[in-house]
């Protein structure tokens, strides 16, 4: 072993520990750690709702269509519009019993309403009393044929919230999505689900919570609800809120004894307007549309004549229309498309004109001769008489 000792070199000493570097090579790595951390977290909270083309999507199937248009599908929520007293609970029983109503010998049913006996119904009434509620259910028996059997209809949970407040109305709601998983909602009226209707926040949360329950349950929410008094507008925001957000918004209203349906606003193909009548039993039936109101086509037209000579500016007639007849611009729009349709009216680019323009007569001005006194001349500044010789050019 070698015992020498080396003479005349340094010693090299032990490096320090620096504490401050450390502590930066620490916050470094924490914060990248942080950061990756983050950035999983804010990934994983938005991937569910990435479209992912390369996965195979099926067209939801209508859980409403008339006329074979699609009105109601899951995942989504639609509107019931109308006049006080228009006969939008009659309506919207006729509707959901035809879609769900056994096919049989007269029938009650609607036949322009496409048909699906799988379907689940919740239905939340929020304005009778029970004695009226029950009628309703009695209807629907009546239609979808159930009242033959004197059985209870188990698609079929209704329930009377008159007496609850808003909140309570909601919790039952929420309770029964849950354990009864139906697939057809609906909510008579929805403005009772709510303490203001004309609280902006409260009604856009409310329609919000309907979109999000709609889609959590894969089920469609069907809302009742007002117009403003002489208009075809949804009543408060809750109103505006839904005709912004709904699949389809259905507007009823009166001429005498019958009731008009027509698409509001529908972002799948507009079904063709009909109308329907109540008979003695409380039963809703198809009949034809008044000839009074045929057509708001006539309307259109008269418009047109009326105020631009038979031809304008498409968005021009819009406007007019909206102005005379105190309906929303979409509506508007609606009935010019269907006059075109309908050939009362041709479009020609962005021109609107009348399929016939109306003659308008010519008034003849009375001929006056000329007296023998006073003579005129084109080419002449002044009149003069038969006493000059002549006309000074």
């Amino acid at each position: 072993m070698d015992t020498t000792t080396t003479v005349g070199v340094e010693a090299i000493p032990a490096p320090k520990f620096n504490l401050e570097a450390m502590e930066r090579e620490v916050a470094t790595l924490v914060a990248s750690g942080t950061k990756d951390l983050e950035f999983e977290l804010r990934k994983e909270r938005i991937d569910p709702y990435r479209i992912d083309i390369t996965k195979p999507f099926v067209e939801a199937e209508p859980m409403i269509a008339i006329d074979g248009s699609s009105v109601c599908t899951a995942g989504n929520i639609s509107a019931i519009v109308g006049e006080a007293k228009s006969k939008k609970t009659f309506l919207t029983t006729a509707l959901v019993a035809s879609a769900i109503a056994y096919r049989f010998k007269n029938s009650q049913a609607f036949k322009n309403i496409s048909n699906n006996i799988t379907l689940n119904v919740l239905w939340l009434d929020t304005e009778q009393g029970e004695g009226h509620v029950r009628k309703v259910i009695d209807r629907i028996n009546t239609i979808t044929g159930v009242k033959r059997t004197n059985m209870e209809d188990s698609r079929l949970n209704v329930y009377a919230l008159r007496e609850l407040d808003p909140l309570e109305r909601r919790e039952v709601l929420y309770d029964a999505l849950y354990t009864l998983k139906p697939n057809l909602v609906v909510i008579d009226g929805i403005a009772d689900l709510q303490r203001d209707t004309n609280d902006l926040r409260e009604s856009e949360a409310l329609v919000g919570e309907l979109m999000a329950l709609s889609t959590q349950y894969n089920c469609h929410i069907i809302c009742i609800l007002h117009t403003n008094p002489g208009t075809d507008k949804a009543r408060g925001h809750v109103g505006s809120a839904l005709q912004r957000k709904a699949e389809s918004v259905i507007y009823v209203h009166k001429v005498d004894d019958i009731s008009i349906v027509e698409p509001q606003f529908c972002r799948n193909e507009p079904f063709e307007r009909f109308a329907f009548r109540v008979n003695d039993e409380g039963i809703p039936y198809l009949t034809d549309l008044p000839l009074q109101s045929s057509d708001a086509n006539s309307a259109v037209a008269e418009t047109l004549s009326t105020y631009f000579g038979g031809n304008v500016d498409r968005k021009v007639l819009t406007n007019k229309i909206v102005e005379l007849q105190g309906v929303s611009s979409d509506t508007a729009r609606m009935r010019i498309a269907r006059a075109i349709k309908s050939g009362t009216v041709i479009q020609e680019g962005n021109i609107v004109r009348l399929a016939v323009v109306p003659v308008v007569p010519v008034v003849q001005e009375p001929t006056v001769e000329p007296s023998q006194s006073e003579i005129s001349y084109a080419d002449c500044p002044r009149n003069f008489t038969d006493m000059e010789d002549e006309c000074p050019f």
